[in-house]
């Protein structure tokens, strides 16, 4: 079941809860190619596919692996699904935009929510709100940061890590938050240290258009790009206050642990840095 949370203290006071049946019970996963569960977006039985590809050495990482094999969904893919299916239910008539739609998550959220607006970030030098022809398929732009949509015109938007790949992540806030009417909700995925309260900064821009790095540059798979695409932060809690400095009158950490339904951790062998439980960002208007 989804618990959502507010500070540090209450999270992590869950965490410690499951963390033994944690180890034990994704150390089993871990060794398997498969495993039996039950799907909520198929809303039936599955088997999971457990290694996507990831790895931490020998270890999967099962954040992005345990595809459901009849709707191929991963972990983070389904628990977004669930969590914006559920809040459109609250509102029968909403306004929904998800900022992405050449992937089998848009697929399965159109099934449900006919109504949802679908987008693919391009290039900086395409035009939000415009259609343009990608590799054959009509796909609208939109950039996080300069959104087409009209002020107060969305009741509930969603995105899959993002945010992490916007430098000005503080200004894609601003952006969300103008186009949500009151109480409406953007809902998200993010790689989230819970440990941490700062952002990392792993990378910056340059006045002459060249990167400055903090380190190894980070690159994360990107359906799109397939050179990847470069990570400037890592999150810690001080993102759910960024929320509302850009007006947001609440954030949210949302915890879903369930095996059964396929919902683990990554896997990541450092549970101090590294280790993400499945969660997700709510951040209300």
């Amino acid at each position: 079941m989804l618990s959502w949370f507010e500070n540090h203290v209450d999270f992590m006071r869950s965490v410690d809860t499951i963390d033994a049946r944690r180890r034990s019970g994704e150390a089993h996963i871990a060794t398997q190619e498969q495993v039996p569960g039950y799907c909520a977006v198929c809303d039936a039985m599955t088997t999971y596919v457990v290694r996507a590809g990831a790895f931490y050495d020998n270890s999967p990482n099962l954040r992005e692996g345990l595809i459901c094999r009849r709707c191929g969904l991963s972990n983070r893919n389904r628990l977004i699904y669930t969590a914006l299916r559920a809040r459109a239910a609250e509102l029968p008539q909403a306004d929904v935009a998800m900022l992405e739609c050449l992937t089998p998550l848009f697929v399965a959220l159109r099934r449900q929510l006919p109504q949802v607006l679908g987008s693919e970030y391009i290039s900086d030098k395409h035009q939000s709100g415009q259609v343009y022809s990608y590799h054959g398929h009509p796909v609208r732009h939109e950039s996080i940061t300069q959104l087409s949509y009209a002020d107060a015109s969305l009741d509930l938007i969603g995105h899959c890590d993002v945010l992490e790949h916007v430098y000005d992540y503080r200004a894609a806030l601003r952006e969300v938050r103008r186009v949500l009417r009151p109480q409406g909700q953007m809902i998200c995925t993010v790689p989230f240290f819970m440990t941490r309260h700062e952002e990392a900064v792993l990378a910056r821009p340059r006045d002459d258009g060249s990167i400055e790095f903090f380190g190894k540059p980070e690159y994360h798979g990107d359906g799109l790009r397939p050179e990847g695409i470069l990570t400037w932060h890592h999150f810690g809690w001080k993102l759910l206050a960024d929320a509302r400095a850009a007006g947001f009158a609440g954030a949210q950490i949302g915890l879903d642990y369930d095996l059964f339904c396929g919902f683990a951790t990554n896997n990541h062998p450092s549970r101090e840095y590294g280790l993400m439980y499945p969660l997700l960002f709510r951040a209300i208007a």
